[in-house]
């Protein structure tokens, strides 16, 4: 697909040591470039279908990862299981744990969720308590160090706007004392979100596969360096 995202990763890769390549729509990878793609980077079922054809192992946190975070570093309760477990729950922030197959978001009850009648009610979901976000963060993480990142959400408004100093400053303190203690538990090239909960401060909201994650205003350069690494060719 022609994105924003994919289109910054194609000029990214002119000075680069990679050349990216776009395939067809119908997600197959012609014989004789299967053994030359070292990394994908798409919508996660695509990037799974790519991955399989090419041989490639695609890094990402264990499904249910963040249900067990702290909540030192989360500042919410968060569970996850299947999606029946669920069904009785009121006033829930609720998101797939793999593939979307509903939006994520904050539902009065469960069965509120769009279509939900259609769901495979064994599917597995991740819930939380619902909390404020003043301020959202992606960062591109290669070997224990954010190499990139953005905001992309502030006060309830899309903004990639630069953090402040103080912002900064207190993010990457945070991050750091995050990953010695979580570093053991996920990729070396990962994404992880954070942000500013109102009233509780720097919290974790989600690590995602670098493969699958949107840029914002994160360097594309960069970002590409690290989507390459989350791609294992066996």
């Amino acid at each position: 697909m022609y994105t924003e995202d994919s289109n910054n990763l194609k000029k990214a890769s002119i000075n680069s040591l990679y050349e990216l390549n776009r395939f067809n729509a119908k997600w197959n990878v012609p014989e004789e470039f299967r053994s030359d793609v070292i990394a994908v980077y798409g919508e996660d079922i695509y990037a799974e279908i790519v991955a399989e054809q090419c041989n490639l192992t695609l890094t990402k946190p264990e499904d249910d990862w963040l249900s067990k975070i702290s909540e030192e570093f989360t500042k919410r309760k968060i569970s996850y299981g299947q999606l029946k477990e669920f069904v009785d729950e009121e006033n829930i922030f609720i998101k797939c744990s793999d593939f979307k197959s509903f939006k994520a978001g904050v539902f009065d009850k469960v069965t509120n969720i769009k279509g939900f009648d259609t769901l495979d009610l064994e599917s597995t979901v991740f819930t939380s308590e619902v909390v404020e976000w003043e301020l959202e963060v992606r960062c591109f993480v290669l070997n224990n160090e954010i190499k990139t990142y953005s905001s992309y959400w502030r006060n309830d408004t899309f903004d990639t706007d630069p953090l402040s100093e103080t912002e900064e400053k207190d993010m990457l303190e945070f991050f750091n004392n995050f990953i010695q203690k979580y570093s053991s538990t996920l990729p070396n090239a990962i994404v992880i979100d954070f942000g500013i909960i109102k009233e509780k401060g720097w919290a974790l909201i989600e690590a995602n596969p670098a493969w699958c994650s949107g840029l914002y205003n994160c360097n594309a350069e960069t970002a590409l360096e690290v989507i390459v690494d989350s791609c294992i060719k066996n």
